[in-house]
């Protein structure tokens, strides 16, 4: 099954004002899209089907 990350608008905003602050962001941000599209459930469960 194949998934995509869509990041909200809000998160979008917040994430290029850091982005300027902190350059390896962008790296960091689109190493995570790319872990979470091959594998949704990576991270801690936290019950139910919620997962930090």
């Amino acid at each position: 099954m194949s998934y995509k990350v869509i990041p909200t608008l809000k998160f979008t905003k917040q994430a290029k004002r850091l982005i300027k602050k902190y350059q390896s962001l962008k790296k960091e941000l689109q190493l995570l899209g790319d872990e979470l599209a091959q594998s949704p459930d990576f991270g801690t469960s936290l019950g139910n089907i919620h997962i930090k």
